[in-house]
């Protein structure tokens, strides 16, 4: 049997198959040739199996050494990077405390060299002895450049402080600026010179920094020049000059500002003065109550900040030149030129003004000037009268006429107000004479007050507090608190327009006005309200005529029917003896014919009295309307002899208690200005 070959021990060796000993012709040539091929190959595949074997564990062997040796390098790395992380934060921590000043800088480098040596002295002994050359290398060159950064920060550090010190140098030298101007310049000048090569700036901007400081400094001098002479014409002028010709450095935009505020403040100037002249021209023209005299001596305040252009006044005083009004606008012009505002004017001399605008245009043309200036006056114009119809307290405060208006304290009722009326009553006929008509002594919101305290009393009471407030002011002021509480209450603008008027029984006509308008409203009576017949129908009849404008007979009507209206809840019939009562209580005096017109003869007054006062009429007492002494009748002059002769066979329309309008000619009689002409009768009540 054949056996497996063995060495010494028994190992198994290799050696060749040994196949039966016989000769290829015993099995025949082809299949004993097979048999010992066979045999060769297993012997080589047996050798082949014992190598591989010894190969793969000398190789694992080999992976095993030299994955023990990345571990190892591995680990050195990882130290040497946790040294070169250390030595980078302890350079940002020093840079950080250079910066914020905990570190000192003059110890920086010193503070890094023994940081530095501490995390080398940690780290190397982390890495194995085969590494450690290569590692203090490593680390050696990254402290080398860090260090570097320490010193760098040092430089900048002190760079930032010599820059700080110039800088405090500068600005404190900007303050001397101001009384010793080439000291404070010389020390700048050294201070660049001498402190600029170590602060890290370009010659550039060292150059640039002086250049800022002297337009800086000279700009500031300047600025405290023109502010602290803002209040003086010669300190604005040697400002000026100082900003013009003693500050060469200064920025020329800044320098265009200087000039322009120097403009503003003598602006402010000349409006101050003008607005102090405006005032004492306007406390004269209260005086002497002639509102024309306004315009020939011409000085306002400015229109709400509108100024007028030179050049438009120039132009103003050629288009008027040869023309009546031509010394006025020359007065305007002398002040006009540095402020000119319109508003404060009087406001029949704004409307005058406006009217001999428009006859300059219809006799000479229109040109872009005039109807610039048509345009301007229209505008100041029309503002006055809408605040007149708002509130003419404030409208006159706005504009200067009264300088304040405190308001009033209504909290103690009427015994509380009227004190305090003295005073309102005085600024009430300043407001007046500006605006050419009575204006009220209350504000629009302080009269609505009023007239909702009055409203919660019983109608007596409402009568006597209407006739306890109308005995403190003028019946023209009365009359205009009326038409102030017009709107909310009629009866009660009604009974205020009436004032202290009492009945023949010695009644406050005020009571049966609200008595008349309560019962209507109650509908405790009953209103005959025929066309023709009824209570409105003869009260209209009767006063058809009386007035020459509609609202002003529309509240006489309205007054006579309350009136009736009071006296028919009190009893009466309402017959044509009760309507022609209530008339002349509405009126305040007697109807009467006078030259085929309808008249009320005021109550104080007889017809005799009021006949010779037309026959006699003082010419004194119409001259002080006729600015040129000569009375207008559709547009032609008449002497004022002339016209008073006419007098007492001349119609006349009622505008007021015991004044009249004078009719001419079909029309109304005016002055040179076109304002109507007003004759009065003494004794009114």
């Amino acid at each position: 049997m054949a056996q497996i070959p063995v060495g010494a021990g028994r190992r198994v060796t290799p050696g060749g198959y040994r196949g039966p000993n016989a000769s290829p012709a015993s099995y025949g040539s082809q299949v004993g040739q097979a048999m010992e091929q066979l045999g060769g190959t297993v012997a080589g595949i047996g050798m082949d199996e014992l190598r591989e074997q010894a190969r793969v564990r000398e190789e694992e062997r080999r992976q095993a050494a030299a994955q023990a040796e990345a571990s190892a390098r591995q680990r050195d790395l990882l130290a040497v990077q946790q040294g070169q992380d250390q030595l980078r934060d302890a350079h940002d921590e020093i840079a950080e405390g250079i910066g914020n000043g905990t570190v000192p800088k003059e110890q920086a480098e010193q503070a890094w060299q023994d940081r530095a040596k501490q995390i080398l002295a940690d780290t190397t002994p982390k890495v194995r002895p085969q590494a450690q050359d290569l590692a203090t290398r490593e680390l050696d060159g990254l402290q080398a450049r860090l260090g570097n950064g320490v010193r760098k920060t040092v430089l900048k550090r002190d760079q930032s402080d010599i820059q700080a010190g110039i800088d405090q140098t500068l600005e404190y030298q900007a303050r001397q600026y101001g009384t010793d101007p080439a000291k404070a310049s010389a020390m700048v000048e050294a201070t660049l010179r001498e402190l600029g090569p170590f602060s890290g700036l370009s010659p550039e901007q060292l150059q640039r920094k002086g250049q800022v400081w002297r337009e800086s400094t000279e700009y500031t001098q300047g600025f405290e020049a023109v502010s602290g002479a803002r209040n003086s014409r010669p300190g604005l002028d040697q400002a000026e000059k100082l900003v013009n010709g003693g500050l060469p450095n200064i920025d020329p935009q800044k320098k265009a500002t200087l000039n322009d505020r120097i403009q503003a403040y003598r602006l402010s100037l000349d409006q101050k003065d003008e607005m102090a002249a405006a005032r004492r021209q306007r406390e004269a023209e209260t005086r002497l109550k002639n509102a024309e005299a306004a315009y020939n001596v011409f000085v306002s305040q400015a229109d709400k900040g509108t100024m007028l252009d030179p050049a438009y006044i120039d132009s103003a005083i050629q288009v008027t030149a040869g023309t009546p009004y031509q010394n006025g606008i020359v007065a305007m012009a002398k002040q006009a030129q540095e402020s000119g505002g319109l508003a404060a004017q009087p406001v029949p001399v704004q409307r005058q003004m406006l009217t001999e605008l428009d006859g300059e245009i219809a006799r000479n043309g229109r040109n872009p000037a005039l109807d610039k200036r048509r345009q301007q006056l229209e505008k100041v114009l029309q503002g006055s009268e809408q605040d007149l119809q708002r509130d003419p307290l404030r409208a006159g405060l706005e504009r200067g006429v009264i300088t304040q208006l405190p308001p009033l304290q209504l909290q103690g009722g009427l015994e509380g107000i009227i004190p305090q009326l003295t005073t309102r009553v005085q600024q009430a006929d300043r407001v007046g004479t500006w605006a050419g008509r009575p204006v009220a002594p209350f504000t629009s919101d302080e009269a609505q007050n009023v007239a909702r305290f009055i409203r919660t009393q019983p109608p007596e009471q409402r009568a006597r507090s209407i006739q306890a407030l109308a005995q403190v002011m003028p019946p023209r002021q009365a009359q205009a608190l009326a038409a102030l509480m017009d709107k909310e209450d009629r009866p009660l603008a009604i009974a205020f327009g009436l004032g202290a008027s009492r009945t023949t029984f010695d009644r406050p006509v005020a009571e049966l006005v609200l008595k008349g308008a309560t019962a209507l409203e109650n509908k405790t009576i009953k209103e005959d309200k025929t066309p023709v017949d009824g209570w409105m129908g003869r009260i209209n009849a009767t006063i058809a005529g009386v007035y020459g404008n509609t609202e002003q007979t529309s509240m006489v009507s309205d007054a006579a029917r309350y009136i009736l209206a009071g006296k028919v809840a009190e009893g009466a019939a309402g017959s044509d003896g009760d309507v022609r009562t209530a008339i002349d209580l509405a009126v305040g005096g007697k109807l009467s014919d006078v030259n085929g017109t309808q008249v009320v003869i005021p109550a104080g007054v007889q017809r005799k009295d009021f006949d010779a006062r037309m026959r006699q009429y003082p010419p004194d007492d119409l001259a002080k309307q006729l600015p040129d002494g000569k009375v207008y009748v559709r547009g032609q002059p008449m002497d004022l002899q002339v016209f008073l002769n006419g007098l007492p066979s001349a119609q006349l329309r009622t505008v007021g208690s015991g004044r009249y309008a004078v009719v001419g000619g079909g029309s109304i009689a005016t002055n040179a200005q076109g304002k109507p002409i007003v004759v009065e009768v003494p004794n009114a009540r």
